[in-house]
């Protein structure tokens, strides 16, 4: 027998090239098939990008600007993007195609297994590449990629790279940089439709282009990097164009988008300050209370700190420079409002939720999966929670890891979980504050009345010009009574200042001055703060949906020192108020009472419902507050009235 060796990974020049080509076709449908998500395709693309403007940063130094463009074509069904990177020499350019050719240095870039190029050349049937800079310059295509690799009776010829010329106006102007383009479409694309996304704004793009890729970045956890500059263009089904710029490349941090949300490193310096002060430290300011949501980022040594005595976690989390981020809901439905409110995606689709998101070199990795707790099931649906490793191997197709980092991921995010329960009563409550209308029968029996009045005999005024044409109150001087109190609040409500206040009925016979109920109907951002043209609306996704309240009870007095010496002669009982409409605060309060102004910018998302000033509470019942000298101070301008709230109401006092 003669004696031969050869290398197995090099061709044979005698090699049969039907064999090699059947080889090559198999190997790379294999790596298709590890492509599985709907978001794979825009995630190599990107990547690869930012790895190239990551390149030449380093050649060139901080006074480079790295610059990606994006571009969503629904009709065309594409995705392109071109980046100011380093380009390709002519010898890259020609390989870095086929499989497992890389030009990546590992650890300092996003990927380097050398398969997501040949999975975007060959996983699509229209796939348009080029690059300058370099010293090479050349733009290609190549078609029928996919059908090539799908045919098995060998009639679809392989494939090759033709020259084109390239319609990307940001191409044309960069002096150095790659640009790719790939069309959706045919039986094994996934997705087949962009459509499939229902977006069609620049705005509903960026939420999913920044969560579910390596568009949205997770190494800045510190904020100590500046991020990739991105512009991104949306041309809809009707062919309009928009284009949003000077987007930051970072993911969409549930605490950046939720507002009312509070930060546990915020609440435990001030907890230490008061400490250092002589105070009690178990007191919580209000602006950090009735929260949305808790967040806290956790560089390596404070994720160490989450565990003791696991010498396997310990190995792990120092060997891969573990980071973390956490954010817990008061409720699953704030989810809900998260994709259907602010990224105004179909309905029942979820791209951000409860559940632990992997990530690896900068970008997240796979699908969320589920916390694994044993107990309070319930919050591993509230918490999301992103690990992120440095220098860690996810498989090909970006979608796990190896399973001693996932359980190490899952310890994380268990610990995290459970730091973050024991501080629940910073959040809302879910369920919501049962109202306590009255102990008294008569003063029920007054409330039933007055809803059973307003059935029988509604107000209803349908003339559009009420309020107009002056937009002025017609009152004309402050208030010198509690009449007058009664005719301005009135006026505000009628004018539209405060809404959602619906007044069933008044009386000055009764114990109490009326009863009212909040009514909150759509369209909801009515409701929702705007500093300029709605200041003393409610936060942003307050309210899930419309609102109608039972019959509450509510008193006017000229000033709240009244009310309280009223409380205090147990004439009237401060469990049986909800709301209290005064013209000025007084100063009794100061004495048994906690007030909160709804007016500090701080503490606006305590205002439960539009045009509350105040809380007023005792320690055991709070009820809200309309202080209508403050009122309109603050709507005359608010930035100036901050100052003055901060110092007379803020946490310092108490």
């Amino acid at each position: 027998m003669q004696a031969k060796t050869w290398d197995p990974l090099l061709s044979s020049k005698d090699a049969d090239a039907e064999i090699i080509s059947a080889a090559q076709k198999r190997e790379i449908k294999n790596i298709l098939k590890s492509y599985v998500g709907m978001y794979d395709s825009f995630s190599e693309l990107i990547q690869n990008s930012m790895d190239a403007v990551d390149r030449r940063e380093n050649i060139e130094g901080t006074g480079f600007e790295r610059k990606l463009w994006l571009r969503i074509d629904l009709p065309d069904n594409s995705f392109s993007i071109t980046d100011n990177g380093v380009g390709f020499n002519e010898k890259e350019f020609e390989a870095f195609l086929a499989p497992n050719i890389s030009f990546k240095n590992g650890g300092n870039t996003r990927g380097n297994k050398g398969v997501g190029a040949t999975y975007i050349g060959y996983g699509f049937d229209y796939l348009q590449f080029g690059t300058k800079g370099n010293g090479h310059e050349f733009v290609g295509e190549l078609i029928g990629g996919r059908d090539w690799v799908e045919d098995y009776k060998g009639i679809v010829t392989r494939p090759v790279v033709t020259s084109s010329e390239s319609s990307c106006d940001e191409f044309n102007n960069i002096d150095r940089g790659s640009t790719f383009k790939i069309k959706f479409g045919g039986q094994h694309t996934r997705p087949k439709d962009l459509a499939w996304y229902a977006a069609s704004t620049p705005e509903q793009w960026l939420y999913l282009l920044l969560i579910k890729t390596p568009l949205g970045a997770v190494r800045y956890i510190n904020g100590e990097e500046v991020p990739i500059k991105f512009e991104l263009t949306v041309v809809d089904k009707k062919g309009n164009e928009r284009s949003l710029s000077d987007q930051n490349a970072l993911y969409l941090y549930p605490h950046t988008k939720i507002k009312a949300s509070v930060n546990l490193k915020d609440v435990l310096n001030v907890q230490n300050k008061r400490l250092s002060q002589g105070k009690d430290a178990s007191v919580i300011p209000s602006k950090y209370t009735k929260s949305n949501g808790i967040f806290e980022f956790f560089d390596t040594d404070e994720v160490l700190d989450l565990r003791q005595n696991d010498k396997d976690y310990e190995t792990l989390v120092k060997e891969y420079s573990v980071e973390a981020y956490g954010y817990f809901t008061y409720s699953t439905s704030v989810w809900d409002q998260f994709n259907d409110t602010l990224a105004k995606l179909r309905k029942g689709y979820r791209v951000i939720r409860g559940g632990l998101q992997l990530a690896n070199n900068n970008m997240t990795q796979g699908e969320l999966i589920a916390i694994p707790l044993t107990s309070n099931i319930g919050y591993q649906n509230q918490c999301h929670i992103i690990v992120h490793f440095k220098d860690a191997d996810p498989d090909l197709g970006r979608k796990g890891f190896q399973p001693e980092l996932k359980e190490t991921s899952e310890k994380v995010a268990v610990a995290i979980v459970n730091r973050f329960k024991k501080w629940k009563k910073l959040l809302k409550s879910d369920s919501g504050v049962k109202p306590d209308i009255t102990r008294e029968i008569e003063l029920h029996e007054w409330v039933k009345a007055q809803e059973t009045h307003e059935v029988e005999h509604p107000l209803v005024l349908k003339n559009k010009n009420f309020f107009a044409p002056i937009n002025e109150i017609s009152i004309s001087s402050e208030p010198q009574s509690e009449q007058d109190v009664v005719v301005l609040f009135n006026q505000l409500i009628a004018g539209g200042v405060i809404r959602g206040v619906n007044l069933l009925a008044t009386s000055q016979i009764k114990q109490y001055d009326g009863v009212y109920k909040y009514v909150v109907k759509e369209p909801l951002s009515n409701h929702e703060f705007d500093k300029e043209n709605n200041p003393l609306g409610v936060e942003q996704l307050h309210f899930k949906s419309e609102h109608v309240s039972p019959p509450k009870i509510l008193e006017y007095k000229y000033n709240i020192d009244a009310l309280i010496h009223e409380f205090e002669s147990e004439y009237k009982s401060e469990k049986d108020i909800h709301l209290a409409i005064a013209w000025d605060m007084g100063n009794e309060w100061k004495k048994n009472y906690e007030a909160i102004s709804l007016l500090d910018l701080d503490n606006l998302h305590q205002r439960d419902f539009h045009g509350l000033t105040h809380i007023l509470d005792s320690g055991t019942t709070r009820f809200h507050v309309v202080i209508l000298k403050e009122l309109i101070e603050y709507l005359n301008d608010v930035d100036h009235v901050q100052e003055y709230h901060k110092t007379t109401y803020g946490e310092d006092l108490f």
